[in-house]
């Protein structure tokens, strides 16, 4: 039996980060279409023709000439590349879906009739969908038999990846740009908390009791500056988040959590800027909260069985003047009874 210490360190380890979402799947078609000009602009180069309507009603955009960095700045292809977007609105779309496998089934005709005209060499399909290995091979060995040189897939995992590497491109994400009451990346948090929920799991609640005797405590000015309710603040904080704030802290301060201290803070700083700036849109504090864990547990795949610590997260935030107004008197150290 392994040790909830020697666990943690496995999973440590083994870990992977999670790719950030981009929503792209509340895009629309034309939006969609547009990134993934934008795309093939920096992979292709500046001859890229955004996607223009055909005789068979389908939209294609095209490329002539040398890649810059397709599939790589080292072997780049060449010839006539034929480029399409098929995007889809539900954000758990798959690539192995049957929809998926007889819509590119329609585009075969249309891949062999410009590949005897001349003007297909390599076929490049952009969707939001999720894209698996196994989904390629039987894909690849069916467009392969069209006669192209290549074929391929960019799904929405390759998406993600060119989104981080290209700040640029991922700023004119027209739902990046949409107004909001507080609009913030929750990805970093998403991290933070699953982590924590492998540092914890195998503790019983008896392990998170904190030493704070909750009934001595009175309502912070924290509060009063910050328009957090009296019935939130005990009932929410104190009763269900506070007796595992110790836990919470031992878990950041740990060296072996450097990285996930290090998003934390990170969050921590974007979301105090955000809350100050945007704070005259909530009536109160209250509020906040609840529209801070809205967004966050929108990561339902990353936060499955972990969304109760959304909540604890954000109120250790708040109790650790993390986020919200601190007191007035600055020079004085915060406590969890005096915050």
């Amino acid at each position: 039996m392994f040790s909830w210490f020697a666990k943690i360190k496995i999973f440590y380890i083994s870990k992977t980060m999670t790719p950030r979402d981009y929503r792209l799947h509340e895009l629309n078609e034309d939006e969609f279409e547009k990134l993934v000009v934008r795309i093939c602009v920096r992979w292709l180069g500046e001859g890229v023709s955004p996607f223009a309507k055909g005789k068979d009603g389908g939209r294609d955009g095209k490329f002539h000439g040398t890649a810059n960095s397709f599939p790589s700045e080292t072997s780049p292809y060449s010839g006539h590349f034929v480029l399409q977007a098929k995007h889809v609105g539900a954000p758990n779309k798959s690539c192995s879906d049957s929809d998926f496998a007889t819509l590119l089934r329609k585009e075969h005709p249309k891949i062999e009739r410009l590949k005897n005209q001349g003007i297909c060499d390599h076929y490049l399909l952009f969707t939001n969908r999720k894209y698996s290995g196994g989904t390629d091979e039987k894909y690849m060995k069916e467009l392969s038999a069209l006669g192209i040189t290549s074929a391929n897939i960019i799904g929405v995992e390759k998406l993600h990846i060119t989104l981080d590497d290209n700040a640029d491109i991922r700023e004119t994400l027209p739902n990046q740009l949409a107004p909001s009451p507080l609009r913030f990346d929750a990805d970093d948090l998403v991290e933070v908390i699953r982590a924590l929920s492998e540092y914890t799991k195998d503790h019983t609640d008896s392990v998170f009791q904190s030493a704070i005797d909750f009934g001595k405590l009175k309502t912070p000015l924290k509060n009063r500056l910050n328009g957090v309710s009296d019935e939130y603040y005990r009932q929410m904080i104190v009763a269900q988040s506070m007796q595992h704030f110790e836990r919470v802290g031992q878990f950041l301060q740990n060296p072996r959590n450097e990285e996930f201290a290090a998003l934390y803070h990170d969050a921590a700083d974007e979301l105090k800027q955000k809350i100050i700036t945007n704070r005259s849109q909530f009536d109160t504090f209250d509020d906040i909260f609840t529209y801070m864990y809205e967004q966050i547990q929108q990561k339902k795949d990353a936060l499955r069985g972990k969304r109760r610590l959304i909540t604890l997260l954000l109120h250790y935030m708040y109790v650790n003047c993390d986020i919200g107004i601190k007191q007035q008197d600055e020079s004085k150290d915060l406590t969890y009874a005096d915050a």
